[in-house]
């Protein structure tokens, strides 16, 4: 019997929304007017887009504002780079801006179950969410659902409260478009199996109760990839409604439905070798064995999302608009849920079968290589989260002319609040119902179905926590000299709350228990201007801050520091050629300080306890320690630095060609530590020079009228994977290219397309383990090297 929580796709049933909609849709298409329709500032949509270009953002200043206007670094994913390149959610399109990471994702499959924790780098620093709409989220969001997702680079605390230094990332979710009505229809095919079916449908039409629209979007996914046992799938529902009751009135609400589900195991069997930090994989050892054999089998992750949104806009007149939302979230991310062979490598689940140790010893994984008992051992394992947020708030935006000097006033207040539990459960370690295979060829791994007997929930080791952030904020825009200057300046108050709650015992109807609350309130400045110094040129000059909540307490429960974040930062916006050529250039230095570090020589509890005792009670309390043994605390954080250049463009030499290019070079280090040895040391997968470029030609007339030709791809600087001994160990610079091709046509008065996608056609090595030197003085630094092949798609589509 399967421990996943109880699935809710019941509430919105697939077919009584999908069929109707169509039905809709295609009846609305004669019924769609000529009525101008003047959009509010909160809101922007694909319509708006030109390719690859946006014209205009929304994250940058919580309204929709020309991005040219704007003192900040700001990039743009649109639709058409979306569609164009098939990208399964908004975390392929970091592939191409080159101040992104995506460290630890899965490079060979669409479907992404959560970003890796902590392991997305941006500007140097790390970070584990977004944004979407303006609000924090934590999951991957199916493309077929996203208008578009912005990016904008630097702390942004002014805006958003809570935020990582590097950025924010903001995914825009499709709204009712109230223009047009409409249908598309893709199916998609790939090489290894994997297919994918998509529909996106609006209609629009007036009523007496004013102008009304629905919008549905959908996706089916089998996803597949080259490695054994990659079989997993993806469904997606969103609707969207919405309604224009009178001019400047309009209300909103969206509802969306996500489950996807993956296998664990897809990874690399490693043992150490002789070399110092040799770590080599079981195909070395085992040449037999293909690389992509894995144990993924009757594991899977996966993650399942409801999410929930109203809002409302007011507009009077031509100057002051004032919008509204209220959104629930409720999401569950199943980490394991079967047969686990992970062992304490990391994988998704490895950390909890640490703990089941305690209970009888942990031994799964690759056992006992190169001797007569080698073999393979799984053990039963469950592990999932819940997480369930409500947000609200409000923004208000006027505007004002005072004889040549433009100001733009926004105001707002928002609120977010989740409760977050989780749950694990396995077998004991010693556990004689492990299940063992031999390590050969064909390794055919089948395994019972349901938990073993002996399989047991750890409940005193549930955790539960609750927490809040509240801000206010509040921005100005003022434009003088003729628009040649501008500024941009915003102050936010964020008042954070956070509660970490355990069972007090066995007993699953035992209460919880606070045993740990942090709270903590900070005010956070942004001052931004920039100046038009020729009608192509602007610079621009930008100082912003950004917060992050700490939970950690000393020994004396006396709060850490939040961690914070600060940039200075510098550049130019070009709009040249008659705006063929536009884009931004950049310098900047961010500064993160506060968070937690561990001083060794810090006072505790029992050091305290220790300066209070006789020489006699000392050895009875604290046997064969001295003073020394027992010292070491938690202390505030010390500081890290990244400084940047940054370049992204956009070259339109025609009306059919258009060109992307980002780049950007990193350093970072920590500058101030309590361990010394730390300082100068960089973060873990920091990749200090990118390259990023996407290039699209579209034949408007002649033999190939409606043909479309693309390529673009990522050339990426040596990866730091970490240090070993203070040496530092990198992955090798790869280069990733992908292109594609597509053709419109009419098909029987229809507008059809059919498109073939190449990816991976480099043929770019995966990297696994480290080189055995056979000496063990001598550290292991180069990686082995997995092959890979390219993976071509087949997409055809209609629109009407």
């Amino acid at each position: 019997m399967s421990q996943r929580p109880s699935s809710r796709w019941h509430l919105i049933p697939r077919l009584a929304l999908g069929l109707p909609l169509l039905a809709t849709a295609a009846f609305a298409q004669s019924e769609t007017t000529d009525e101008v329709y003047v959009m509010d500032p909160f809101t922007i949509t694909a319509e708006q887009d030109t390719g690859y270009t946006a014209s205009n953002s929304i994250a940058g200043t919580r309204t929709n504002t020309p991005i040219r206007e704007i003192p900040m670094n700001i990039q743009v994913f649109t639709k058409d780079l979306s569609d164009d390149l098939v990208m399964g959610s908004q975390l392929e399109m970091t592939r191409y801006n080159s101040a992104l990471i995506n460290g630890g994702a899965d490079v060979h499959s669409s479907n992404d179950i959560q970003q890796a924790h902590q392991q997305f780098i941006f500007r140097g620093f790390r970070q584990n969410w977004g944004l979407r709409d303006g609000v924090r989220t934590y999951d991957p969001i199916d493309s077929q659902g996203l208008a578009r997702v912005e990016v904008v680079k630097g702390p942004a605390a002014a805006l958003y409260g809570v935020t990582y230094p590097g950025g924010v990332i903001n995914s825009v979710t499709k709204q009712v478009d109230f223009f047009n009505s409409f249908t598309e229809v893709r199916l998609m095919g790939a090489s290894e199996g994997e297919w994918r079916a998509t529909i996106d449908a609006n209609a629009v039409n007036d009523s007496k109760i004013g102008k009304v629209g629905v919008r549905f979007n959908g996706a089916k996914t089998e996803s597949r990839d080259y490695r054994d046992h990659s079989k997993g799938k993806v469904d997606y529902q969103l609707v969207n409604v919405g309604w224009i009751p009178v001019e400047g009135t309009k209300i909103q609400f969206t509802a969306e439905q996500g489950y996807r589900e993956k296998p664990n195991g897809l990874g690399f069997f490693t043992i150490g070798g002789t070399g110092a930090g040799a770590e080599v994989p079981l195909q070395i050892h085992h040449p037999e064995i293909p690389w992509e054999w894995n144990w993924a089998v009757d594991n899977m992750r996966s993650s399942e999302v409801d999410y929930y949104r109203a809002d409302i806009t007011q507009s009077v007149g031509d100057n002051f608009s004032v919008t509204a939302y209220y959104q629930y979230l409720r999401r569950t991310n199943v980490d394991s849920d079967g047969w686990d062979a992970n062992g304490n490598t990391g994988a998704a689940a490895g950390w909890d079968l640490g703990w089941s140790a305690s209970r009888g010893g942990n031994v799964t994984g690759w056992l006992n290589p190169n001797t007569p008992q080698e073999r393979i051992a799984l053990q039963y394992h469950y592990r999932h989260w819940e997480n369930a947020n409500n947000a609200l708030g409000a923004t208000a935006v006027y505007r004002l002319d005072m004889g040549g000097i433009n100001n733009t006033f926004t105001a707002g207040a928002h609120t977010w609040n989740e409760k977050f539990n989780s749950k694990k459960a396995t077998q004991p370690g010693d556990s004689p119902n492990l299940i063992y295979f031999p390590v050969q060829a064909g390794i055919d791994l089948r395994l019972p179905t349901g938990p073993p007997a002996d399989y047991f929930w750890d409940r005193p080791g549930n955790e539960r926590e609750n927490s809040a952030n509240t801000y206010y904020f509040v921005t100005w825009q003022m434009s003088a000299l003729d628009n040649r200057l501008r500024t941009n300046v915003g102050v936010n108050r964020t008042d954070l709350n956070l509660k970490l709650l355990n069972k007090t015992g066995e007993d699953p109807n035992s209460y919880w228990e606070k045993v740990n609350e942090t709270k903590e309130d900070q005010w956070s400045p942004m001052i931004g201007g920039m100046f038009d110094i020729t009608e192509e040129i602007s610079l621009f000059a930008l100082y912003s801050t950004s917060l992050f909540p700490n939970t950690d307490k000393n020994d004396f429960m006396e709060q850490m520091p939040p961690i914070e974040g600060k940039s200075y930062e510098v550049g130019a916006k070009i709009e040249m050629m008659d705006g063929k050529l536009s884009g931004t250039l950049s310098y900047y230095i961010i500064e993160q300080s506060g968070g937690t570090q561990t001083d060794p020589n810090a006072e505790n509890l029992d050091t305290r306890m220790w300066d209070s005792m006789t020489p006699e009670q000392r050895e009875l309390e604290f046997p064969g320690q001295s003073r020394m043994d027992l010292a070491g605390d938690y202390v505030p954080g010390g500081t890290q630095e990244a400084k940047g250049i940054e370049a992204d463009l956009v070259y339109s030499p025609n009306a059919n060609w258009q060109m992307v290019l980002s780049l950007a070079h990193t350093d970072q280090e920590t500058t101030e530590a309590i361990d010394s040895s730390l300082e100068g040391l960089s973060v873990e997968g920091l990749i200090e020079n990118q390259i990023a470029f996407l290039t699209k030609y579209t034949f408007t007339e002649g033999a190939a009228e409606g043909l479309s030709l693309g390529l673009g791809g990522k050339w990426a600087d040596e990866k730091l994977i970490g240090y070993y001994d203070g040496v530092a160990r990198y992955n090798p610079s790869t280069f990733y290219l992908e292109g594609f091709a597509t053709y419109r046509f009419d098909l029987m008065g229809l507008d059809a397309m059919v498109q073939l996608n190449a990816k991976n056609i480099t043929s770019q090595d995966d990297f696994v383990g480290w080189v055995d030197t056979g000496n063990a003085s001598v550290i292991a630094t180069e990686r082995y090297k997995v092959p890979t092949e390219p993976r071509y798609s087949l997409t055809f589509g209609v629109d009407f």
